[in-house]
């Protein structure tokens, strides 16, 4: 598969265990689609090891308070590729700064690109529009690695228990925000953040599924919102700020407007779709164990994948993935997070209202973005 665009590449206590079954054979070569992460070089073992002992040491960071407050996880992206200022992590840092944006650069080439500097999580008290009441609200900025964010994620969802999930990702440098309204069991075998690790399939194979025992039915998952509510208040907000100017930029020339996003898509199966679907996928699923980060070859005394697993339901918990434009890692990001705050308010009176979130698959898409069949 060719390189996709800038576009299309930028286009959640969780139980996380590795058994006997990590370390009981020596190197060997597993065939098929079942591996995710290709481990072939001995670049790639290492930032391998060092992404899934992150994975397996980590501990939520977000306090959950009273029951009686509502509570949202949200997330962005740090760096990658020749991303190095993601507007979703500034945007995210914005609204709480608690969680500042992780200012890294990476390694020289084939040395290991560590996670946790490239993680910030924080937590604040915060008043959204229209809704009356305090919200705790669980910031967090992620590594861009295959499945080592939806990992942390899962993990902070299990302590946090949110009572919405706004995941979000960039794409083009200006464009609408885009609800992407599901998410695909497909992973384009691109390399990540790290530039070391992709994922593993057969030499034809131009995507692997991320859930490899998913059902045929779970090809495609539609995400859930409260669909009207969600864009009617951000493309209200984006509306309010359009006129503003910073650095001689139009707030409303950037962010132009609010679309929806179907699935499956072609051009969305990179790690925003990665962290999409496999987060909608275990919070439908409680107790259901999914093994991620597996190597494409087991090494004898380390761990060769991480099991993951809800305890809680969280099948009824409202989630999205919202794509933005780029160009507001450097102006806007106080409008950006108006907007982002904007949404989150909406869903969250919307679900004080007793309204119920449906899903993605019931929302027509808006032109250009509408999903297609390509398993």
């Amino acid at each position: 598969m060719p390189r996709p665009s800038f576009a299309s590449l930028v286009a959640w206590t969780t139980i996380l265990s590795c058994g006997t079954g990590c370390t009981d054979e020596t190197a060997v070569g597993i065939a098929g689609d079942e591996v995710r992460v290709d481990t072939g070089t001995p670049e790639a073992r290492r930032q391998y090891d060092a992404n899934v002992t992150f994975a397996l040491g980590y501990e939520a960071r977000c306090p959950r308070g009273p029951a009686t407050r509502p509570r949202v996880l949200v997330t962005g992206f740090g760096r990658f590729m020749s991303i190095t200022d993601n507007a979703t992590g500034r945007i995210v840092s914005t609204m709480v700064p608690e969680a500042p944006y992780p200012e890294t650069t990476p390694p020289p080439a084939g040395e290991v690109d560590l996670p946790e500097p490239q993680l910030s999580v924080g937590s604040r008290i915060m008043t959204f529009p229209g809704l009356d009441g305090d919200v705790e609200v669980c910031a967090m900025v992620l590594p861009v690695y295959w499945d080592l964010a939806a990992v942390l994620v899962a993990r902070e969802i299990e302590a946090f228990q949110p009572s919405f999930v706004m995941m979000n990702g960039v794409a083009g440098s200006r464009q609408p925000i885009w609800l992407e309204l599901g998410a695909v069991n497909a992973a384009a075998r691109l390399a990540d953040g790290s530039d070391q690790l992709r994922p593993f399939g057969r030499d034809d194979a131009s995507r692997v599924p991320l859930v490899e025992n998913a059902a045929p039915e779970d090809r495609a998952r539609p995400n859930l919102l409260s669909w009207s509510a969600a864009h009617d208040a951000a493309a209200a907000a984006a509306e309010a700020n359009a006129s503003k100017i910073e650095e001689g930029v139009r707030f409303g020339d950037v962010l132009q407007g609010v679309v929806y996003a179907g699935f499956p898509r072609e051009s969305n199966t990179y790690l925003c779709n990665n962290i999409t679907y496999t987060t909608g996928y275990v919070m439908d699923r409680p107790g259901r164990r999914v093994r991620l980060l597996r190597a494409s070859t087991r090494v004898v005394g380390r761990p060769n994948w991480v099991d993951l697993s809800l305890e809680g339901d969280f099948s009824n918990v409202p989630r999205v993935f919202v794509h933005w434009p780029s160009e507001l890692a450097s102006v806007h990001r106080e409008a950006g997070a108006d907007v982002m705050k904007a949404l989150i308010g909406a869903q969250l009176s919307a679900l004080a209202k007793g309204d119920t979130p449906t899903r993605g698959d019931g929302i027509t898409p808006g032109d250009g973005l509408a999903g297609g069949t390509f398993f």
